[in-house]
Order: structure tokens, then sequence, then C-alpha cells
């Protein structure tokens, strides 16, 4: 391999899996501190989203008893799974704590385990980061759990976490709702100086808050006011600042709102009650008036009842959206054809919490999930038996 140029080892190893490169750090010293450079693990991700590549399915079982399990399986070219999930180690084994996927963008996966911590985690290369403890004020007075978000800022190239957390308490005014940001390029907390809008309330602990474009999202409620109408509030993780947009559609008594992101949009699902679920996208991001309707599912287009259909991913084609519906299946929906198709995989539980994830190297200097050294060999194993296995179908 040294009679090759390096740019064209470099173009080699870009178009490598995770756990490929992962194995090939033992290959000599210049490919191990290549592989672990910053500029290459972001062109390597780079390259897994534009190529949409590396897709995996990361399930956690809310059925079974905490702390939660979680398990994987891999997308095949054709948009097909492999035939079972396989059990995947996660790094918040705090029995009694119930765990949270707080989000995932450029294959990390944030977990929350409450009361007992915070996580930043690669499945794929079984790495992570646990966030240090921070004290939140007023504790006595907290009204309920945090509301935790997480993302990437494209601008600083750092992934980051923000806590809101709401008091009862007359002491200050600007004491009754708390914002933290953490970093993790500088692995500490900070106070946001920007107040959260005193028009709207809270984020509910266990309402959706999604990453985009640098910006955290939510749909908030004011807190007063002659008509009831939800926005959408975005806190810029660069300048640290709140903005606030419209959205085109209103929940009433019958019906509730989603927000979700696919394929770069932001995503407001509109679900009336049992009879359809509506998706919007901002096509053009923070342009109010680019809000177009993507697609309506109606009952009779899936093979069950349903009350809230999530978008998680395309297919490759574009041409269908994966939907896990109420924590209980998951499904393809066609978007020309208007119907869906039914997805069965072995293992499945029976009611679950999902996340995608593409090819990522991004905390290969992370901790281990495994306690004993001698897993991390079994994983690289695991990954040369992988290899194998594909070179033997390729022939």
């Amino acid at each position: 391999m040294s009679i090759l140029p390096p740019d064209l080892i470099t173009e080699i190893l870009l178009r490598l899996p995770v756990k490929s490169l992962v194995r090939f750090q033992c290959v000599s010293k210049p490919w191990q501190a290549q592989i672990n450079g910053r500029v290459f693990i972001i062109i390597h991700l780079d390259f897994s989203i534009a190529a949409n590549r590396e897709r995996h399915l990361i399930v956690m079982d809310y059925e079974g008893e905490m702390p939660r399990n979680f398990s994987g399986v891999r997308f095949n070219d054709d948009d097909r799974f492999e035939e079972a999930l396989v059990n995947i180690h996660q790094p918040l084994l705090n029995a009694g704590h119930n765990t949270q996927i707080v989000n995932y963008c450029n294959g990390l996966v944030c977990i929350h385990n409450y009361g007992r911590g915070i996580v930043i985690w690669n499945p794929l290369i079984r790495r992570y980061k646990t966030l240090p403890f921070e004290p939140v004020g007023f504790t006595d007075c907290m009204s309920r759990l945090p509301n935790v978000a997480f993302g990437h800022d494209p601008v600083n190239d750092d992934y980051k976490v923000m806590r809101v957390v709401e008091f009862n308490t007359e002491i200050d005014a600007k004491s009754a709702i708390e914002v933290k940001v953490y970093s993790l390029r500088a692995h500490s907390w900070k106070t946001v100086e920007e107040e959260w809008p005193k028009e709207f309330s809270p984020a509910s602990p266990y309402s959706s808050s999604m990453s985009l474009n640098g910006a955290f999202h939510w749909l908030v409620d004011p807190i007063s006011g002659p008509q009831y109408r939800q926005t959408l509030l975005a806190f810029d993780l660069a300048t640290e600042k709140f903005r606030k947009y419209t959205i085109p559609v209103q929940p009433n008594d019958d019906s509730t709102l989603g927000l979700e992101v696919l394929k770069g949009c932001i995503c407001v699902c509109l679900n009336v009650g049992v009879t359809l679920n509506d998706v919007w996208v901002m096509k053009e991001y923070g342009v109010v008036g680019s809000w177009t309707r993507l697609y309506t599912i109606v009952q009779g287009a899936v093979p069950w009842t349903f009350e809230y259909c999530k978008p998680l991913v395309y297919s490759k084609d574009g041409k269908k959206v994966l939907m896990q519906q109420d924590f209980e299946y998951l499904f393809w929906y066609d978007i020309e054809e208007k119907r869906g198709t039914s997805v069965e995989l072995d293992g499945m539980p029976n009611s679950f919490e999902t996340a995608i994830c593409v090819g990522s190297l991004v905390l290969l200097d992370g901790d281990s999930v495994y306690d004993n050294p001698a897993d991390d060999l079994n994983l690289l194993m695991e990954a040369i038996e992988e290899e194998v296995i594909n070179e033997e179908q390729a022939v």
C-alpha cells in the first residue's frame, strides 16, 4: 500500500464503512492519525450523508424493564432491512430510571436518563461521551423535569445539548426559566444570556425538540392571548438568539401537532383523531411562505388504525418515507401511490422509539461502551467477519 499516492489512499478510505475504518487504525500510525483526523472525519461524514449510505435503524425498547434495551438493523441498498435486530450495548445502564432518545444527527444519538445523566453516543462504533454533571438552580422550585435538546452547530463544528428548566418561583422573574447549553468541544456547560421568550411556555420534557441548520426547534404554546396558536420557536446555536415562525396549521380539540425533520426540512405533522396524518414542510428554511403540504395519510392507506405517524427517512429513490406509527409499527409510505406497506422485523419489541444513524466517525476519541477491553477486540472481529461475508456474497 505504501506505493500508492497518499491522495489515492485517502479517496479509498473515505469510501469505506466505519467498522472497517475502526479496524484499519491498526494498519499503521499514519493511517491511525489520518482516520482520527478532524478533517477526515468531517469529509467521511459528508460522503455518508450525500450518498445516504450506511443507514441503520436504532430501536429503543419501551416495553422492557428499565434501563431500556437498544438494538439496531442496517438498511440494504434496496431499502430493505437485514433479517433481524441485533442487540446494542448502550452507555446509560441505570436501573430504575427512564431513558429518552433526545434526538439524533450525523450518526450520533443523544440519550437522557432522568436523574442520572446525559450521553452523546455513536452506536455504530460503540463510542460515547458523558456530559459533566450540571446542577439545577432552585431545585426545590422545579415545576417539572427538564426539556433537553441535541444538535449540531455547523458554524463552530460543535455538538451541543440544551437544557431548559422551568421553576415555580416569585423571587426573580429572570429565574423562572433556566437555559443552559453544553458544548462537546469545550466539554462544559454555560448559562444562556438570552432569556426564554416570556410569551411562550417552555416545551414539555416529553415533547420533541428538532435540530436543523444550526438551531433547536420546538412547538410552543402561548402563555396568554385571545386565540390559542402554537408557534415554531428556534434557538440559533451560533448567535444564541431565539427566533419564532408561524406554522401553516393549528390543532383543535380533535387534533394534535408534532414536529419532525425530514431530508433537511422542518416538518409539522397534524394528526386529526384517527382520521388522517397531514404533513407540512418548510421548503426554504426560515421562509414562512415556503410551507408546503408534503402528503396526507388517511385511514385505510395503512394496515392499522393510527393516531400518529412519525416520518423517519426517505427511501433512496425519494418516492417513499419510512414511518413509525404510534410506537408500535413501522411501514413504508409510497407518496405517489398513497399507500403503506408494513415492515416486519424479527426481534421487534411491541412498543419502541427509533433513531436513524448514518456511518460516522464522530466521537472516535470517546469512551468505549464496553467495560472489558476484550469486547473492543470482539467488535473488530465482528467487522472482519462481516467484511468476509460481504465479499463472499459479492462473488
